[in-house]
């Protein structure tokens, strides 16, 4: 493995940091605490072509699909805005699934202006009872002449309120029959779908819904993938998604980081600035170092999803220990900062409750740490049989 970049991985991640750094760092506190979801920054960096980085050839910017530039680009973009890096990890999964699996109408339908920033598709895995059991789904498709109708909940979906269309898992019946879970792409307009909002304490531009549906028809051809595969197929995209989701927590926590830097070197206690203090400085170092480990975790494991190399216990070491590493750093910044680390006037509060929801998505550490030691220990350590 090299650990050098090569010149399409530095042009994209130089782009994104000098247009993160003007465009995006200053309005963070500003955008996070809306509910509005910032389309005109969301376009700017579909203008980039980060969006179109998993979408196959006729969008990607680059020769060849590169999930080590994509890593880049929302680190780069989370450092300056966490939220804004975050929206654009569900478009690279939907995207690559459409690119890969989506009909002809879908593709043609939805993937330009999907890379374009100018519409959003919303990823529904999780149920009410169901959360990280997937396999143990509600939700049905059942087969009718032409196409399937789903009827069940959706809970925790990304981006509801913003989007035009979902992909929806389901438990596929045919004549009766179990088929194994199915994925669908399914517009929000369709008779039979209604959502609700949820109130979360961050993630606000981007914000989570519940659907539900009720008999709702939809084509054969609205089948991402073969029937009966989501699993091999659609949620296989998870292994690409975790690295990228803790990079943008990394990315957040760098940032925190450089901030408090700068601030012990100012503030002064006892006559001396506070950076000459080990209790200062031990901190700073001790988190730079962890911060440092996840980031490389992170990049062996999409650079292994790039060439080929089995990745899957990687990816949910990456979702376990980059989040987590960056919420300790954040809350670190945030108590050196003292009483106005603690103020709404500073971002660190904001930050932490940001990267919170990332210890959440895709899968909480206890689905990781199952994940990992059923890859690296085999079956007897998992506690489930199916």
């Amino acid at each position: 493995m090299d650990f050098g970049l090569t010149d399409d991985q530095t042009s994209v991640r130089d782009g994104v940091r000098d247009f993160a750094n003007a465009e995006l760092a200053p309005g963070y506190l500003d955008r996070a605490s809306r509910s509005e979801f910032p389309w005109e920054s969301h376009r700017r960096v579909a203008n980039l072509g980060v969006l179109g980085l998993l979408a196959g050839a006729d969008h990607n910017p680059l020769d060849a699909e590169d999930f080590v530039a994509a890593g880049l680009a929302v680190e780069e973009l989370a450092h300056a805005d966490v939220n804004v890096a975050n929206a654009v990890i569900p478009v690279m999964l939907v995207s690559s699934l459409i690119d890969r699996f989506g009909s002809e109408r879908v593709r043609g339908d939805r993937l330009d202006s999907l890379v374009k920033g100018q519409e959003y598709v919303s990823f529904c895995l999780t149920e009410p009872d169901t959360g990280s059991d997937a396999a143990a789904l509600r939700t049905t498709a059942i087969a009718v002449d032409g196409g399937y109708v789903i009827s069940g909940q959706k809970a925790s979906v990304t981006m509801l309120a913003h989007a035009s269309a979902l992909i929806v898992t389901a438990q596929t019946y045919r004549d009766g029959v179990r088929a194994g879970v199915s994925a669908f792409f399914v517009e929000l307009s369709r008779a039979g779908l209604t959502t609700s909002d949820i109130a979360d304490t961050g993630w606000k531009p981007m914000g989570r819904g519940l659907v539900h549906l009720d008999e709702v028809w939809v084509p054969d051809d609205a089948l991402i993938g073969s029937e009966g595969a989501a699993f091999r197929t659609v949620l296989n995209g998870f292994d690409f998604t975790r690295p990228l989701l803790a990079l943008t927590g990394i990315g957040c926590a760098r940032a925190c980081l450089e901030e408090t830097v700068m601030y012990v070197r100012e503030r002064e206690a006892f006559g001396s600035p506070l950076s000459r203090f080990e209790g200062v400085s031990f901190p700073l170092a001790e988190h730079s170092t962890t911060l440092e480990a996840a980031r490389l975790l992170c990049y062996s494991t999409l650079w292994k999803r790039s060439v080929g190399v089995r990745h899957t216990a990687d990816a949910a070491m990456t979702k376990w220990y980059g989040p987590k590493m960056a919420g300790a750093a954040i809350k670190d910044c945030l108590l050196l900062h003292g009483n106005y680390g603690y103020s709404a006037e500073f971002p660190f509060e904001q930050r932490l409750r940001d990267v919170m929801a990332l210890e959440i998505a895709d899968g909480t550490a206890q689905i990781q740490k199952i994940i990992i030691a059923r890859e690296l220990f085999g079956v007897d350590f998992m506690p489930y049989t199916r």
